[in-house]
């Protein structure tokens, strides 16, 4: 990396919007709402000549099918020269490209780059509901110049049969499987997870831009009811991340010397001090314990020893918080309790989840307390892959002593870790390690199990027993049961 001063890069000017309208025929695309808030992020430098001289544009993947997002807001911006990036759709890939823009301005092939994301997912969803059409274009063809991260994800035969088809799934496994580990009772651990919900919704409601602002206390979160099913026990829908959102957030990042040329005021600069990621993937199979990632614990703690900080000094913090596991697994990786909560923004339920670009919230709404706090130091930890893998960066209006930010990719650390053998295909004897229930709009619709053998192989099963779900649903705890698995199905013995 390069150790000039001229070509350190800073954080010049940020933005985020949500848009709430009572007609979505008012509704602005979500490349509407990315050039928006691209726009307002160089108002917000003081240099609104920033988007005619943008030398890259990355962009994650949302929910929008655009084929080079980045390209057409090139064009619409006036740097149609500008190289284009996608992040793959994870909720980790922020950081990783916020790692690769400072690699680029600070080895001097890049000056001016803009990161940007955004949703109108839920103005989308309510035209259709009405039958209605979609009054903007998302199926644009393109190919950007560059892709980071993974794009395919290839689920073994057994997570398939078994029911590990969704975050919600995999995410309530290792929700109860940490509820076991604190010896709590069903009962009891959906009394807490429901009082952290509520604690996040009062944060939520104190941010300007957040989705839910309305007070929700933690029976309502808690309880299954009109316009709060549960999904996948224990998870209710008001502990799930809320993608039906229209919310776009972006900021821009300059080299100094470029920072200086376009006036960018010396307070408005906020840099990275470090940043860490972990993005080797492995199987839920491998993992010794369901409630524990390594490559999470390594990436946090490795990311604080970069920054020369302990937890204890961290001023303001942000973990991902797609379901209440997340911020509890994010919150002990980096050496915190839940007291106050890890949030800046009130959590994907609360604030709003737009899928990949959550963290450009999460990133802006720390920037805005890091300016308002001069010289304070926060975390942003983010996560993807259905908890594999990781992302943390270190933020300060205070560039520190370091003349470049550490920047390190943990993942061939983590890779070399042991773990499980994966194997497939196991049947007979086992015990009951874990357990969730998806519930749709009409019911119960499957339980799945994961199993450990006497010899230590994680089995994945499901079971269709009404009598036994209803006995989960209500609390009934089987792990550490006796149980067989035939053909993909749990009995319990």
């Amino acid at each position: 990396m390069s150790q000039e001063p001229n070509r350190r890069p800073a954080i010049v000017g940020i933005a985020q919007h949500t848009q709430k309208l009572d007609d979505p025929h008012l509704a602005l695309s979500p490349l509407d709402l990315m050039e928006k808030v691209i726009r307002a992020a160089a108002e917000d430098a003081g240099a609104p000549g920033l988007v005619g001289a943008l030398d890259a544009i990355y962009v994650p993947k949302g929910l929008w099918r655009y084929g080079d997002a980045g390209r057409l807001l090139a064009e619409r911006l006036g740097s149609p020269s500008a190289r284009t990036m996608l992040g793959a759709l994870s909720g980790h890939i922020v950081q990783v490209l916020v790692d690769r823009a400072w690699r680029e301005i600070e080895a001097g092939r890049a000056d001016v780059i803009a990161i940007v994301g955004g949703e109108s997912e839920n103005s989308r969803r309510r035209l259709q509901r009405r039958g209605l059409p979609i009054h903007w274009d998302d199926t644009t063809l393109g190919e950007p110049d560059e892709k980071i991260g993974r794009f395919d994800y290839v689920r073994m035969h057994e997570e398939e049969r078994a029911g590990m088809v969704n975050a919600t799934a995999m995410f309530g496994l290792c929700e109860t499987s940490l509820r076991r580990a604190r010896g709590e009772s069903p009962a009891a651990h959906r009394d807490r997870i429901a009082a952290l919900q509520e604690g996040m919704s009062r944060i939520a409601r104190a941010h300007s831009h957040a989705w839910i602002t309305e007070p929700v206390d933690a029976a309502s979160i808690r309880n299954p009811g009109p316009g709060n099913r549960m999904v996948s026990y224990p998870y209710t829908k008001l502990m799930t991340s809320n993608i039906s959102v229209d919310q776009s957030a972006a900021f821009i990042v300059c080299s100094s010397e470029a920072a200086a040329r376009f006036g960018v005021p010396a307070a408005n600069r906020i840099y990275l001090r470090a940043a860490t990621e972990m993005s080797y993937g492995t199987r839920l199979k491998e993992r010794d314990v369901l409630h524990h990632h390594p490559g999470q614990a390594l990436a946090a703690e490795r990311v604080l020893e970069l920054a020369s900080v302990s937890s204890g000094e961290l001023d303001h913090v942000d973990v991902y918080s797609c379901f209440p596991f997340a911020v509890q697994a994010g919150a002990a990786a980096l050496g915190l309790d839940l007291d106050p909560l890890p949030s800046v923004t009130g959590g994907m339920t609360f604030f709003g989840g737009p899928l990949g670009s959550y963290v450009m919230h999460s990133k802006v709404s720390l920037f805005e307390r890091l300016r308002a706090e001069p010289g304070s130091v926060g975390v942003v930890g983010s996560l993807g892959g259905h908890y594999a893998h990781f992302g943390y960066g270190v933020y300060s209006t205070d560039p520190g002593d370091s003349p470049s930010p550490r920047i390190e990719d943990v993942s061939a650390d983590f890779a070399a870790l042991p773990r499980r053998t994966a194997e497939e295909g196991r049947e007979g004897a086992v015990t009951i390690e874990s357990y969730t229930v998806d519930v749709g709009p009409d019911g119960p619709s499957k339980a799945t199990f994961s199993t450990l053998t006497d010899d230590g192989v994680r089995v994945f099963a499901r079971s269709h027993d009404p009598v036994l779900m209803k006995a989960l649903l209500a609390d009934e705890d089987v792990c550490g049961r006796a149980a067989r698995v035939e053909d993909g199905l749990v009995s319990l013995s």
